[in-house]
This record gives structure tokens, C-alpha cells and sequence, in this order.
């Protein structure tokens, strides 16, 4: 899998276009990738390496993207890891430009049963903005390959396209238009089972970092010189010998330790 995608992609070009010319959703998606060139992080498993790294996932993520199965599940992981869950949840989530009377930014909201009809109706593209998302919560910048993704995966689609019409009029062409047909279907099934995986690594790497919060304490103030040698049996050597209990740093969801546990 991971051979087919850089050998189908190594002749398109790695960097951001200077301008998106594709309209539709599909512009929409792409000006939001290139919106996107200049955000500080990266994503811990790169797309071209999910396909080696989580092998279970990206099949089951590739076989799952015609039905819907792979967007359905990556949307709502997507919403309730970084978001209000499925509260926050909008046709497209917002990245679609609008579609003849409706404003798909405001379209759905909140709805489970708009997001089920949104995956089955665009499986893979579903599964795109899933990742899109996800990229915009964490100020994630898309990767080199991503750009050659974009671009032939639009290269496949036009070159099926144009077969397809030239097959209605010239019956030899049918077979090619067919096999181009299927090329470009596995294609786009390969690179969602790999951002299905992607998604996935995303995700239950967040989920296993353990943030610390202090809970109980008193500041501590740096850069002073320790206080002279107080007398024996002076109230100010009393309290040097039992200084205050400072702050317990736990993680975050375990329970506040007791006061005599802290003064331990």
C-alpha cells in the first residue's frame, strides 16, 4: 500500500499551490489544507508511515470508507478528544462552502443522525474532514505528501471523468475507462484507510500523556538567599525545623490526597 501511494504520487509536486482552483466542496477542503501550511506542530505519525505502523486500522479504515463506517467513527472520535463531542458537531464542520440555499456551516448542528447521513453520503470526503479538523484543533500543518495526495487524487478523478465520456461515444474505450475507474477508487480507499490510522495514533497518543496540576500549596519564591541560623529554641528555629508542606503535583482525574498524607 504504501508503495503504490509514492509511486502514484512522486510525480506531483510537494508543496502548497499558490492558488486552489478546484470549486465545490472539493475547493473547499483543499483551501483549508493550504490555510493550514503555517501551523507550529506536525502530526506524531506521518500519513505515509500509518500504513506500517497501525497495518490493522488502515485496512479496516480503507475497507470501511465506501460505507461510511470509517467517517462515522472518525468524526465523533475527532468531536468528543478534542471538542463538546457531538454538540459541536455541523454539517462539514463548516469547512464546505455554502451549497446552493443551504449554509452547511450551520446546517445539522448537534445532530447524530446528520452526521451519519453526512458519512454515508461522503464517505472518504467525511473521512477528510475528519482529519481537517482534527489539524485545526491541535495547529497541525499538513505534510509534503499530503500536497501530491491532493493533487492526483485530482488527477485521477479528471483523467475518469474523461474517459468515461469518451467511453459513451467510442465502445473500445469502455475497458480503460473501467480499469482507470477502479485505480482511482482504490486510491482513494488507500489514502483514507491511512488517515483513518493517522486519526487513530492522533488520538490514543493524547489520550495516554498524563497532565499535572498542582492541587494544594504555597508559592514558592526563587532567587533568595536562605535565611540565617536562628537561635536554639527560638520559635524561628521551631519552624525551620518543620517548614510548610508545599504543593502535590497530581494527574489530573486521581483523587486529592489527604492533608496528613501531603504533610508526609
Amino acid at each position: 500500500l504504501l508503495v503504490k501511494i509514492n509511486m502514484v504520487c512522486c510525480l506531483c509536486p510537494d508543496v502548497p499551490p499558490e492558488q486552489v482552483y478546484s470549486k465545490g466542496a472539493r475547493g473547499g477542503r483543499d483551501r483549508a489544507m493550504v490555510a493550514m501550511k503555517d501551523n507550529p506542530h506536525r502530526f506524531a505519525l506521518g500519513l505515509k508511515d500509518s500504513c506500517c505502523t497501525e497495518p490493522a486500522c488502515c485496512l479496516l479504515s480503507a475497507c470501511g470508507a465506501p460505507f461510511g463506517c470509517t467517517a462515522c467513527w472518525a468524526r465523533k472520535a475527532v468531536l468528543e478528544r478534542y471538542h463538546n463531542g457531538i454538540d459541536d458537531y455541523v454539517c462539514c464542520q463548516g469547512y464546505m462552502p455554502r451549497c446552493c440555499c443551504l449554509d452547511l456551516g450551520t446546517t445539522c448542528r448537534g445532530s447524530e443522525l446528520g452526521l451519519f447521513f453526512e458519512a454515508c453520503c461522503c464517505g472518504v470526503f467525511s473521512v477528510s474532514i475528519a482529519r481537517i479538523h482534527l489539524m485545526d484543533s491541535k495547529q497541525i500543518r499538513p505534510e509534503p505528501l499530503d500536497y501530491q495526495i491532493i493533487a492526483c487524487s485530482n488527477c485521477l478523478q479528471l483523467v475518469s471523468c474523461v474517459l468515461d465520456i469518451v467511453a459513451i461515444f467510442i465502445k473500445g474505450a469502455r475497458d480503460l475507462a473501467f480499469v482507470v475507474d477502479v485505480v482511482a477508487d482504490v486510491f482513494t480507499c488507500s489514502v483514507a484507510g491511512c488517515m483513518g490510522a493517522q486519526i487513530r495514533h492522533e488520538i490514543t497518543r493524547d489520550r495516554g500523556e498524563i497532565q499535572f496540576v498542582v492541587v494544594e500549596g504555597v508559592p514558592v519564591v526563587t532567587g533568595h538567599a536562605l535565611p540565617a541560623a536562628a537561635p536554639q529554641g527560638s520559635l524561628a528555629s521551631q519552624d525551620m525545623c518543620n517548614p510548610p508542606s508545599l504543593g502535590t503535583a497530581v494527574p489530573v482525574g486521581s483523587a486529592v490526597p489527604q492533608a496528613s498524607e501531603m504533610e508526609r
